[in-house]
């Protein structure tokens, strides 16, 4: 993840040395407008859930600098989906069961970045961009799915379903703050100035646990245990078209 996080800022610092290249297929300069749908795989870092797949949709706006050989800033407003699930066993009172608990977080995102691009010929260029984001969690769910029927199970279940943004100090059910905020990356490709395939990474910098929440944990432990820092990872496929 560190080499590929330098080889990312490694892509966007091209935009400094762009006198390099010859520009042939220099891109216009202007704003443009693209809108754009995907897929994420996320993951709530330094926790026991595992990866989880969403999606997203968004737009953006790019001004590609004039006389600037192909370096552009981007910004833009997106609906993503993140979170994570992790899946296990267990023998209770009311018998064994497989079960699989899942974080859905949904947010509200603004990406803030800069990028350079390069046009192999008139109809194809490539780009590369990084930059902040920062996020607005609007909704959510912690929900608990056993394998198994019955009232008992129906209870638990219930008791493992929850408002993943809640404010609360309940241990049992731990929750997340609303804000976040971290760094992320793009790569994409642009065919005939209009159909664009993207690849790209966001860190989350910002430890989403509430500090109550972590407060009552460390004092139900006796100061013996804290919460770790949870963050935000997510991967996306994006497919996008310029207006």
């Amino acid at each position: 993840m560190k080499k590929f996080f330098l080889t990312a800022i490694a892509l966007v610092m091209c935009a400094g040395s762009a006198n390099a290249f010859e520009f042939e297929y220099e891109p216009e300069s202007g704003f443009s407008y693209m809108g754009l749908f995907g897929m994420n795989v996320s993951k709530l870092q330094n926790s026991d859930y595992k990866a989880k797949v969403g999606a997203m949709m968004g737009a953006r706006v790019d001004y590609m600098l004039p006389s600037a050989h192909g370096t552009y800033v981007t910004g833009g407003l997106d609906w993503t989906m993140k979170g994570g699930k992790v899946s296990s066993d267990a023998i209770t009172p009311v018998g064994e069961y497989s079960s699989t608990s899942k974080y859905a977080l949904h947010y509200f995102e603004i990406p803030i970045r800069v990028g350079f691009r390069y046009n192999f010929m008139e109809e194809l260029g490539v780009y590369a961009e990084l930059g902040p984001y920062f996020a607005v969690g609007v909704g959510g769910k912690h929900r608990l799915s056993i394998s198994q029927d019955g009232d008992a199970i129906n209870e638990l279940e219930d008791a493992g379903t929850y408002k993943a943004f809640k404010n609360t100090t309940n241990i049992e059910r731990p929750t997340f703050q609303r804000w976040d905020a971290g760094i992320g990356f793009r790569i994409g490709a642009e065919y005939n100035n209009h159909y664009n395939l993207m690849f790209g990474c966001d860190w989350g910098l910002a430890d989403i646990y509430r500090d109550k929440l972590r407060d009552a944990y460390f004092n139900a432990s006796d100061g013996l245990y804290s919460l770790p820092k949870v963050k935000n990872f997510n991967f996306s496929i994006t497919f996008g078209y310029r207006l």
